[in-house]
């Protein structure tokens, strides 16, 4: 790796450089002497300096200075990837590259920059340099560099034009390490990074050439570097693709040989299960393949710390009158309760807690179980879930039962009530679709859609389809649109989760987005509800990654008795939902003047912000106007008022996105209320106002 990092830039060609879009700010960029300078303050008014070479025979980063002392020296980008085919579309989940007939390839970058162009976007400062090639994708490197921070975003932007590309890369960043050689090419390098369990570890690795692969929290490892320390770190949710099971594979590197140093991040072909799909190259788009540095003036530990609080340390962060909310979870609680007694403390508990979690939806009987069963298994399983998940709630938590169906309404949906119900999937011919049993009370049998909905109605249940367009409900819910149960109220809409990927885009889960804003613009009013998906996990699992909440409004948690309270909230998409770094306290969509829609929001941030958009549809298309927000700086709270015209505009949602992919955004609200069918009145209210403020 590091020869082949050295020789990608041997070809000793001048690298020409273009300032002239450069403005004057808080970052200024000069050249002269063979060099390009990028120039700004940070941390309490230290003067930081990024140092690149204008010719191609030496390392691209001559030094990253602080106050004129070195922290990172004589230092080359590191990338490498591989790519297969991709088989079923771009949203197909059942997909593993590695097995299409064409088999995967792999590839280390290719780095002969000719030029470098510097630009200034809102007070932040890009500088480019061409002559990028990463196997079948060729494009540019770029380093963004941000007013009032150390934060340094390395990313290389690159196309192909090859059909169904699906891609995963490495990342990171060789540097020379000269005071940590010691006698026969031996290093005394000091990495430090937080194992998976949460503890802070120092190592200095042995002898050798290898990238030490390592398990981590947080995604982010760091080093001692010159007169500080430097940190290489991945988006938090934006690099990590779906995945079933979130076992911490080790997504971070290392390396330390003969006066080199180096730090990154990586993903994996597979791990060992049979869909493992990877990211999306569509033909002709930009794919940002990013990485984040943080270099620091003190030691590793102090910087790491530095870098956990964009993410408050991987923990969905608490805001007055909301509480957080998380379904999807197929734990199998209810085998290991029945089997372990209510006292033991499964471990799924603790790693929700110690995520900001105030209330979760779990989904057992989903590849565990009985739910098939026509006898006495079933209620007997039912009845324990409703015990278990008792067991674990309380006055500061709240556990809720449900369950993801595959049959009679088509695809994979989830099913809650507001309190326990007994109920079986199907029916046999001489069976009553209702009964009074002795020890459960009244019990269901459904066969029909109509039976479900008879009795999702008489209980004042939800319904939502999971993973709408991928996976098990591939096709749905377009092939249910025009159904009675699809477009009653209790039938609250679709999923969202970051859902395949594609580092194209800003933004995360476009899938389900498409649905959600398709949805209504079938004159229906549906919202999505932040979803997991995920199995089994522990407290060593990387689960942040994939996760997202929902942040609804309610002044306080409702205990087990009463959880159908925050099952109206959730109906009645009274809050938005996050990936934690950014929140809403408040936002208002509202009309504006004439045919125009106005919004006021609150937003409080960690990275800097990107982009806001305001997103409208008319009944037959989707619409969006966008809002640079490229002068906000990191870890700040602002108010914004926005208006957009939006001709013949029947429903408008709002979205935060910042600059490491992270995002909020509230569900639609509607230009007239909508109209509850008296079949879902129970639990919601007549109308929803066309002002929604929270």
């Amino acid at each position: 790796m590091v020869l082949a990092c050295s020789s990608c830039l041997s070809f000793g060609a001048a690298i020409t450089a273009d300032l002239s879009a450069v403005k004057a700010g808080p970052i200024a960029v000069v050249s002269s002497d063979g060099s390009l300078a990028v120039r700004w303050q940070a941390g309490g008014g230290r003067q930081w300096e990024a140092d690149f070479a204008l010719d191609s025979a030496k390392p691209l980063i001559t030094a990253i200075t602080v106050d004129g002392r070195r922290i990172v020296e004589r230092a080359n980008p590191v990338y490498r990837c591989s790519t297969g085919k991709r088989r079923g579309g771009w949203d197909a989940f059942f997909d593993f590259p590695p097995a299409h007939p064409e088999g995967t390839r792999s590839f280390l970058q290719e780095f002969h920059p000719m030029r470098a162009v510097a630009r200034t976007v809102g007070d932040r400062v890009e500088v480019s340099f061409d002559g990028m090639k990463l196997g079948i994708f060729a494009g540019s490197l770029r380093y963004t560099f941000y007013p009032g921070s150390a934060l340094i975003e390395q990313a290389a932007v690159l196309t192909t034009q090859e059909p169904d590309t699906a891609y995963y890369y490495d990342a990171g960043l060789q540097m020379t390490a000269s005071e940590d050689r010691r006698p026969g090419g031996n290093m005394a390098s000091r990495i430090t990074y937080f194992d998976a369990e949460g503890q802070r570890q120092m190592v200095t690795p042995q002898y050798g050439s290898e990238r030490h692969p390592v398990a981590v929290r947080y995604r982010a490892v760091a080093a001692q570097a010159g007169a500080g320390s430097i940190v290489a770190f991945a988006a938090p949710h934006r690099y990590f693709f779906a995945r079933d099971y979130t076992t911490n594979l080790g997504y971070v590197w290392y390396t330390s040989w003969r006066g080199q140093m180096g730090l990154g991040i990586r993903q994996l072909p597979d791990d060992n299960s049979p869909y493992y799909p990877w990211m999306n190259a569509p033909p002709g788009t930009e794919q940002e393949m990013g990485l984040f540095l943080m270099p620091g003036t003190g030691d590793a530990s102090e910087t790491l710390q530095n870098v956990l609080a964009y993410t408050h340390r991987d923990r969905f962060p608490h805001l007055d009158g909301f509480v957080t909310f998380a379904p999807h979870w197929h734990l199998a609680y209810t085998e290991q309760a029945i089997a372990k007694g209510l006292d033991w403390q499964p471990p799924f508990k603790a790693v929700m807690e110690g995520l900001g979690l105030d209330s979760a939806m779990i989904m057992d009987f989903h590849g565990d179980g009985h739910p098939s069963d026509l006898g006495a298994i079933r209620p007997r399983e039912l009845e324990e879930y409703y015990r278990a998940c008792r067991a674990q709630s309380g006055k500061k938590f709240l556990l809720i039962p449900a369950e993801e169906a595959n049959v009679i309404l088509g695809g994979h949906w989830a099913l809650v009530f507001p309190k326990p119900v007994y109920w079986y999937m199907d029916r046999k011919p001489d069976q009553p679709f209702e009964s009074a049993e002795a020890k459960y009370g009244k019990l269901y049998r459904v066969h029909t859609p109509a039976e479900v909905w008879r009795m999702v109605t008489a209980e004042g249940g939800y319904v939502y389809q999971t993973h709408p367009r991928t996976k098990g409900s591939t096709g749905y819910p377009d092939k249910i649109r025009e159904t009675d149960y699809f477009r009653d109220a209790r039938f609250l809409g679709t999923g969202w989760k970051e859902m395949p990927s594609d580092l194209s885009s800003p933004r995360l889960g476009e899938r389900a987005f498409k649905i959600l804003d398709d949805m209504n613009n079938w004159g229906l009013h549906k919202r999505t509800i932040g979803e997991v998906d995920v199995f089994q996990l522990d407290t060593n699992h990387e689960l942040y990654a994939h996760m997202n909440v929902n942040y609804l409004r309610l002044a306080e948690l409702p205990d087990f008795d009463h959880y159908g309270r925050l099952l109206d909230a959730l109906a009645k998409g009274d809050g938005f939902i996050s990936t934690g770094e950014i929140v809403l306290p408040r936002a208002t969509i509202a009309p504006g003047r004439g045919d125009s829609i106005h919004v006021e929001t609150e937003i409080d941030y960690t990275f800097p912000l990107r982009l806001g958009e305001i997103v409208w549809g008319d009944g037959k298309e989707t619409h969006r106007q966008t809002i640079d927000l490229q002068s906000t700086h990191e870890f700040g709270h602002s108010g914004f008022a926005w208006d957009a015209d939006a001709p013949g505009w029947t429903w408008a949602r709002l979205a935060v996105w910042d600059v490491a992919g992270d995002g909020a955004f509230t569900n639609p609200t509607w230009r007239e209320a909508p109209k509850v069918s008296s079949s879902a009145a129970g639990g919601l209210e007549a109308t929803v106002p066309s002002r929604r403020a929270f």
